[in-house]
């Protein structure tokens, strides 16, 4: 299992069953030692609102983080979104001496937050993506319709939270896996067989993208199975619903396990998602031997797609050039470590040319769309956006679909996902 710093104690694990894991007293000490390290560091001063608002206290009590009081030690941990941009600045990850790993410090602080003091009902809601997708699906023109209305947006913003400049998914008239029954096409699966967690975004919200996806792999004779499957449960890292989390791992791995038993590869096409259930399952599961074989057959869909370029078996039949891409790495494909796969296939489009912009959109599931956090949210991604509408890019494009609305909120203009260009590429219209 993954050593990380998150204890009291020097060596302490990232372990929910540890006892010390929800002590409170732990909990404030391993903040001091970290915070210990980071104000003397403050390499992640523009990331995000954590690091402002931790080195803000420090500096009101001359640079004494034993002063800080729990409110002041509680805030920097409240507004980490986990996007991980500090991981890849921080010097003192592990497996350094001093193990920094600020977004896990935040995610055990939300865990004894929600065990102590629990969420609000609304808050719940608003993370359950299986649930609001069943209920508005069956009426989603009218959904879509309201959820732009001024007084329905004012109301959502007083009852539920939700900001009423954010930028909220419309929802699918059906979902993935009934237009996949419907109109998937036979291939012979000579390039491999997949197990697609298509994830809540494409079954709910993004159907298109989840169409692009299967017209290039059927482009690419690589057949698809779906397997049962619910939310990765990553949302709910939001409020710390660690039951919740946990619940939805057990259920997802049973269910792509039987299929790595077959010899299928598990490819998911929201890096948020495959980043939860290659990296963050083994954490929330040590004691399952499933998780980790699930976990090393985890690819991207453009790693996965890459590999069989690398194999010489990549159908580069393009016939549509797609001009200038500025292409945003979302932060969470940085955290897969798989480099970057999409940009490198897009470059093979004829007549094509990808500019890689690696900046935060600021959005990251709810605190994009919250009204307590929907400033901040935007002010970390007005970087990105002014970058962008500086272009003169005749598209743009990332993996996220949420960073996308973001980012169409900030342009005005609607990025793609890089599948959606590929299926662009090969002629193919969805």
């Amino acid at each position: 299992m993954q050593e990380i710093s998150l204890g009291g104690v020097k060596d302490f694990n990232f372990d929910v069953r540890d006892p010390r894991f929800l002590d409170e007293d732990a909990l404030w000490e391993e903040a001091k030692r970290v915070f210990s390290k980071c104000k003397d560091c403050r390499m992640c001063l523009p990331y995000c609102p954590s690091f402002p608002a931790l080195f803000d206290a420090v500096d009101r009590h001359d640079d004494d983080v034993n002063a800080l009081n729990k409110e002041e030690l509680a805030k920097p941990l409240e507004l980490c979104f986990h996007c991980k941009q500090c991981y890849f600045k921080c010097p003192y990850t592990p497996p350094h001496e001093w193990k920094i790993d600020f977004p896990h410090l935040s995610l055990r602080y939300k865990i004894w937050k929600f065990k102590n003091k629990g969420a609000k009902l609304t808050d719940r809601l608003l993370l359950n993506i299986d649930l609001m997708g069943k209920i508005s699906l069956p009426f989603a023109p009218i959904v879509n319709t309201l959820k732009e209305a001024k007084p329905v947006r004012v109301m959502l913003e007083n009852f539920i939270g939700v900001d009423r400049r954010a930028k909220l998914p419309s929802f699918n008239n059906e979902t993935f896996p009934s237009w996949f029954n419907k109109n998937r096409n036979a291939v012979t699966g000579k390039n491999g067989k997949v197990a697609l967690f298509y994830t809540c975004l494409l079954n709910y919200n993004y159907l298109e993208k989840g169409k692009a996806l299967v017209r290039v792999f059927e482009k690419n004779d690589i057949h698809i199975e779906l397997p049962s499957q619910q939310c990765c449960g990553i949302p709910f890292f939001d409020i710390g619903d660690m039951d919740a989390v946990i619940e939805k791992a057990k259920f997802n791995i049973k269910a792509l396990k039987e299929y790595v038993d077959k010899g299928y590869s598990i490819v998911v096409p929201i890096p948020t998602c495959a980043l939860q259930i290659k990296y963050e399952y083994p954490l929330l599961l040590p004691d399952d031997p499933d998780v980790k074989t699930v976990a090393e057959k985890v690819y991207d869909v453009h790693e996965y797609l890459w590999k069989l370029q690398e194999e010489g078996r990549l159908n580069r039949d393009f016939k549509v050039s797609m001009g200038n891409i500025i292409y945003h790495i979302p932060c969470h494909l940085k955290s897969l470590n798989v480099g970057y796969k999409a940009a490198a296939l897009m470059r093979l489009i004829p007549n094509t040319k990808v500019r890689i912009v690696e900046r935060c959109s600021g959005h990251d599931g709810t605190f994009g769309v919250k009204k307590d956090t929907f400033d901040m949210a935007y002010k970390v991604g007005s970087k990105l956006f002014e970058e962008l509408k500086a272009s003169s890019a005749d598209m743009f494009v990332s993996d996220c679909p949420l960073a996308s609305n973001q980012i169409e909120l900030g342009t005005g203009r609607r990025p793609l996902h890089p599948i959606e260009v590929l299926c662009k590429a090969y002629g193919e219209e969805v």
